[in-house]
């Protein structure tokens, strides 16, 4: 029944997957350039969902019956000649053509993240199996999130209802058929077969165990990512790990260890900036160093208020298995969505307590070095006085010449306006790091209001960050 559902659904739903905007100039780029190969060109489009959606539909839905498909990239690029290669590249359509909405962008972009999550995992599973297909097992793994995509691009606001029946009920809401009326996997299934995909991509959407090992390591490396999507210490992640370890015959607590290191190479190494890397729930936690980016996860209503937010956080709380990531990803779309502030920026206080760092943003564009921007706090400045305490400060022109000299040189360079809202946030009387908003994007400026509204934002987050706190302590006491 549900499996009619996806069929019925893509019907009237089906369209081309667009190219992400990077990958895509990328491509270009390698096209003009005489000096690189084929190769590199693959190697770009195995990380591009449409793209590969693309060559396999035109080289693959041309092989007479019986004839072994393309199985990835790399072999479905060698039958084509260079005019055709370039066509299909250059005249395939980018996500910001085909979706100028940046909600729907955002949410997009997050499921990327988690792909590329999955073949992080992914690869090293292989590591430890010793696969030589490497490129056939990738390609169809970065596929494999295909009916998720769909849902995501062609029917976005049915998906932020899933989205946020998936936030406030964790991992046990992953099945979409309550929203959708199918199963995503169902649905990938379908569609992989319409556009003559991979058969390995198939495969490794079974509802049972594969018995081909290339597909199982998939399936594993698609758990371990999707799990970390609610976080890393909530029961079915751990029962995830139990397995996954077991049939790579690794000593759990190592295996645990390399999981979350490839975590947090893969959210160093994603392209996109407004999403939220699963590295991010194992180190929002105080004690942890690093941290991470922000995701667009529960609808915003552009005409909520406080009491929304107040709400959402509540109801967040209620929950079974809150996390900091989630509490810090509610402030960080309430103050975008709802606050309209264009660039917010959470940095974070090293463990040394010595600098502060980018550690989540929104509306920060890819190259910008807000991205990478690292404060010296052991010597005297604003951002170190901030600290010391909860407090907050509004600098705009009129006062910016005041505090221009306390400020540090980087911070400066790196955000090259005079006219922002900062407040340190603390948790449980520790300073954990800082929030940075301001509307240098927007054709409104900044007012009182929105600064009053900030600062409740900015303390009621805090406060739930101390509760959840005490009630994870009182769980491990």
């Amino acid at each position: 029944m549900s499996e009619r559902a996806a069929q019925a659904w893509l019907s009237s739903h089906h369209n081309v997957i667009p190219a992400l905007d990077t990958h895509h100039r990328h491509a270009l780029q390698i096209l003009e350039d005489r000096r690189k190969t084929v190769g590199d060109l693959a190697a770009v489009i195995a990380l591009d969902p449409g793209m590969s959606i693309s060559l396999y539909h035109e080289v693959n839905s041309r092989l007479s019956d019986g004839k072994r498909r393309a199985e990835s990239v790399h072999a479905a690029l060698s039958p084509l000649g260079d005019s055709a290669i370039a066509d299909l590249i250059m005249q395939h359509r980018v996500l910001h053509e085909t979706h100028p909405d940046a909600l729907l962008r955002q949410s997009y972009h997050q499921l990327i993240s988690r792909s590329y999550h999955l073949l992080a995992q992914l690869d090293y599973f292989i590591s430890l199996q010793g696969i030589k297909a490497v490129n056939e097992v990738r390609s169809a793994a970065l596929l494999h999130n295909i009916g998720e995509f769909c849902a995501c691009l062609f029917d976005h606001e049915r998906y932020q209802k899933y989205q946020a029946k998936f936030l406030l009920n964790g991992i046990d809401a992953n099945s979409s058929k309550a929203v959708f009326g199918f199963d995503f996997h169902e649905l990938g299934r379908v569609y992989a077969e319409k556009a003559y995909l991979p058969a390995l991509v198939t495969e490794s959407l079974d509802e049972n165990i594969p018995k081909g090992r290339k597909a199982r390591l998939i399936q594993l490396a698609a758990d371990v990512s999707h799990q970390a999507e609610c976080g890393w210490y909530h029961a079915p992640m751990k029962a995830t790990e139990r397995v996954s370890a077991a049939y790579l015959g690794q000593a759990q607590e190592t295996f645990v260890k390399h999981l979350q290191e490839v975590a947090i190479a893969a959210a160093r190494n994603c392209p996109f900036y407004d999403v939220l890397p699963a590295a991010a729930r194992l180190i929002m936690l105080p004690e942890r160093e690093k941290a991470a980016q922000p995701a667009s996860v529960i609808t915003a209503n552009p005409a909520a208020d406080g009491h929304d937010f107040d709400n959402r956080v509540n109801a967040l709380l209620q929950t079974s298995r809150p996390t900091q990531a989630q509490l810090l990803d509610l402030l960080l779309n309430h103050l975008h969505n709802e606050l309209h502030l264009s660039r917010i920026v959470l940095m974070l206080l090293s463990a040394d307590k010595t600098k502060l760092g980018t550690r989540a943003g929104k509306g920060i564009d890819e190259h910008s070095p807000i991205r990478t921007l690292v404060v010296d706090i052991s010597e005297e400045n604003l951002l170190k006085t901030l600290l010391i305490k909860p407090q907050s400060i509004w600098i705009d022109s009129a006062n910016y010449a005041k505090f221009e000299a306390a400020l540090p040189a980087r911070f400066k360079a790196s955000f090259l306006h005079e006219n922002f809202f900062l407040m340190s946030l603390h948790v449980a009387g520790k300073a954990m790091g800082m929030v940075f908003c301001d509307r240098a994007q927007a054709d409104t400026g900044l007012d009182r209001i929105t600064y009053m509204k900030f600062k409740s934002a900015v303390t009621l987050t805090a406060k739930a960050l101390a509760s959840l706190a005490r009630q994870k302590h009182r769980t491990t006491t």
